[in-house]
């Protein structure tokens, strides 16, 4: 008896320890109408799952009496509305969400509508970017429980539009740890949808690399994060979170291995050669956490860039994609654009020209590009292949003018693999990044001196410094080279109780 006295005793203990060491959160039984991973995979209904998801950005209308859901205005004719009254709005984004399912995609990923904007970090203050009019930048503020119910009626009918079309929904929202407004309204929200069979998931943040502008420590990262899937699961035990993280540089700052939330939301670009392609490798090696990409594309407008280079690109990524164990693909974005940058510009699916008739009869301006046919024709049944990992992996633009190189190891001088050397030129504006190897040696390369660097490693901690380029060593093979030498990482602690 003594014995298993001592054994519960020792059990309860390892228990609790567990609940502090986890971001524990109560277990509730899923219903399988609403998404749940399972393996690393996505299951609905009870059957395998793989979104093939559009970003698309939704705009919110507003006048004196009321608010409503529509098509992001820049999608519009001449990027002007094409209507001006609620039901014409409403039967407009019917049609441009039942074209969405028509080019074979299953999910939408909404943008904008849901995203809060942080008007004073000091108050707290939240408003959301509305058209009022001719002003497409109404800040729009929700300031009793009058101006919410408005708002989540919206947010009712862009989710039945989105059931009519037969899709999936991932809602992006937007928190700021300086804003317990942010806080509030998601409360509101995950309160509002919990029995919703069309949502799949909430995105917490879009890309924190580029608009969180404040310096965090890592494990501040983690007890945030963990605050925020405590608030939505609370709320709505029933639909799965995710966090839009920007591509692997997020590692040094909201490192994807410490996010609380159920799956990670990758938006890697190509800014370098095959950089998506090998960010993706990385991730599988890397990443703890189910994963999809969240993000990507390549712009074409089939004069400066034919479509065909995109639908290259698709079919490259995806499959790269699905070998690497991404549960998921998604691409930015639904309708070209005119924001005054190439890029931006012409990553659409459709065309901002002509018009294209939906299955149901609807008219919709715009031309499908042929990158939905390739994204629409992969086969997400067919047995896994190779994450391949590309010659290029560890210096994307095969640079060869400046070098630097070190050593990664942790406190107990084991080498780090898949950590991470960041280094910028003397003003900070262009940069490279390489990762270490097994050995957890690195070679930065570079087409110009390097200055300032930043290193870190996956649940490491990260450190600054700067170069003096004058101290350079210039070897056999002529590359000015600066050793840093063995480099130590503290590993994090972090606990579900701060």
């Amino acid at each position: 008896m003594f014995f298993i006295f001592l054994c519960l005793v020792g059990w309860g203990y390892f228990y609790l320890e567990y609940k502090r060491s986890s971001p524990y959160i109560e277990p509730h039984k899923v219903e399988s109408k609403f998404a749940t991973i399972q393996n690393k995979q996505f299951y609905l209904d009870g059957k395998p799952f793989y979104p093939k998801v559009i970003n698309f950005v939704v705009s919110l209308r507003v006048n004196d009496t009321a608010m409503w859901p529509a098509i992001y205005v820049g999608y519009g004719p001449k990027g002007q509305f094409g209507y001006e009254d609620k039901i014409s709005s409403l039967n407009d984004l019917q049609a441009h969400l039942n074209l969405v399912k028509d080019l074979g995609y299953n999910t939408v990923r909404l943008v904008g509508i849901g995203e809060p904007e942080l008007r004073d970090r000091i108050t707290g203050r939240i408003n959301f970017k509305a058209s009022y009019g001719d002003n497409h930048n109404y800040c729009l503020y929700l300031n009793n429980d009058n101006d919410y119910t408005k708002y989540l009626t919206a947010l009712d009918e862009l989710m039945q539009a989105v059931k009519n079309a037969g899709l999936k929904a991932i809602f992006t929202t937007r928190l700021f740890k300086e804003s317990q407004e942010t806080e509030i309204n998601l409360e509101k929200i995950t309160s509002h949808f919990k029995d919703n069979t069309s949502l799949l998931a909430y995105d917490f943040f879009n890309e924190p690399l580029y608009f969180d502008s404040l310096e965090r420590k890592k494990e501040d990262v983690y007890y945030i994060t963990l605050k925020w899937q405590k608030i939505a699961k609370k709320n709505d035990p029933n639909h799965l979170t995710t966090i839009g993280l920007a591509n692997q540089r997020e590692l040094f700052e909201w490192d994807p291995n410490l996010m609380n939330v159920d799956f990670i939301s990758f938006h890697p670009y190509e800014f370098e050669k095959d950089q998506v392609r090998n960010e993706m490798y990385w991730y599988s090696r890397f990443v703890k956490k189910p994963w999809i990409i969240g993000e990507t594309g390549i712009p074409a407008d089939n004069d400066s860039v034919k479509y065909g280079a995109q639908v290259e690109f698709a079919k490259k990524t995806m499959l790269q994609n699905y070998n690497c164990g991404g549960m998921g693909y998604s691409w930015w974005q639904f309708k070209d654009v005119d924001w005054n940058i190439y890029h931006q510009n012409f990553l659409g699916v459709l065309s901002w020209t002509g018009e294209t008739k939906t299955s149901k009869g609807e008219i919709v301006n715009g031309t499908p590009k042929p990158v939905n046919k390739a994204i629409n024709d992969f086969d997400v049944k067919q047995k896994k292949g190779k994450c391949d990992c590309l010659s290029n992996y560890y210096n994307f633009s095969n640079n060869n003018k400046y070098r630097v190189t070190g050593k990664m190891v942790n406190e107990n001088g084991k080498p780090i693999e898949g950590g991470e050397i960041l280094a910028w030129d003397e003003w900070w504006i262009n940069h490279h990044v390489t990762t270490t190897k097994a050995d957890g040696t690195f070679e930065l390369y570079s087409e110009y001196s390097f200055y300032h660097w930043m290193i870190a490693g996956p649940l490491y901690d990260r450190i600054r410094g700067d170069f003096k380029p004058d101290t350079a060593f210039v070897g056999k093979d002529g590359i000015p080279t600066l050793r840093m030498g063995t480099i130590k990482l503290k590993k994090l602690e972090v606990s579900a109780v701060q």
